[in-house]
């Protein structure tokens, strides 16, 4: 088991870094939000000169001792560590989309989703990228606070999650793990990031995303994701203007 603190670990920076590596170059650009509020302030990267693998757009939000409301008691606010990555297939390359979230409520619990939403429904798509996403989540279903299945509470507290969850894999992780599992949180993070690099890694030599009925779905699918993400407002899980 790796040696970490969870509480100070810069898991942004470890995620951008490896995302770096796998593309070849990320060039920032003005920071545009895909979501209805832009909390925190996050970057935004387009393929630059060297990038190897054609992608839309990347973005990330790393934001530090910022006070994130509590799951469970929604009056507590807790000094946390927040990172959002999400990385915006091209329509040219349907690559499952990327996307993490870890919210580090210090000494208390971490929030983790983490999942490689597929673009297709075709099955040999799913066969090519979901398949293995769902051999490494049996790998930790059993880690004390790992939802399984969303409860209705939840999209109680965040309506927008139910049109989120039809989009995701069967290999999505969602949960609210103890602090104390952090070496097994930072694993997850590692597991999925390094999964979704040897698909970007293999993305020239994979034949199912030359297809044109494959892109154009992808496209499509892409099109709603976008939409439901812009309905998208956490702004209320940080009522304090983060640093």
């Amino acid at each position: 088991m790796r040696n970490v603190d969870v509480n100070e670990l810069d898991i942004g920076k470890m995620i951008f870094d490896r995302l770096e590596a796998a593309f070849g170059e990320l060039k920032e650009v003005e920071a545009q939000s895909v979501t209805g509020s832009n909390v925190g302030r996050g970057k935004r990267y387009v393929p630059g000169e060297k990038t190897k693998v054609p992608f839309e757009f990347l973005m990330t939000t790393r934001l530090l001792d910022v006070e994130i409301r509590n799951l469970k008691d929604r009056e507590q606010l807790d000094l946390s560590n927040s990172f959002v990555t999400m990385v915006m297939p091209a329509d040219s390359c349907p690559l499952p989309l990327y996307a993490v979230d870890v919210d580090v409520h210090k000494g208390e619990y971490v929030h983790i989703i983490a999942d490689l939403i597929p673009f297709s429904r075709n099955d040999e798509y799913l066969e090519q990228y979901s398949t293995p996403l769902e051999q490494l989540k049996a790998k930790y279903v059993d880690l004390p606070g790992m939802v399984l299945k969303t409860p209705e509470e939840i999209y109680k507290v965040f309506p927008i999650m139910k049109q989120f969850d039809a989009f995701s894999s069967r290999g999505k992780i969602f949960g609210n793990i103890p602090i104390a599992y952090g070496p097994q949180i930072v694993d997850i993070v590692d597991d999925y990031l390094g999964l979704y690099c040897s698909f970007v890694r293999n993305a020239d030599r994979t034949e199912i995303l030359q297809r044109e009925e494959i892109r154009k779905e992808a496209a499509a699918t892409k099109g709603s994701f976008k939409k439901m993400m812009a309905q998208m407002d956490f702004s209320n899980d940080m009522p304090n203007e983060p640093r």
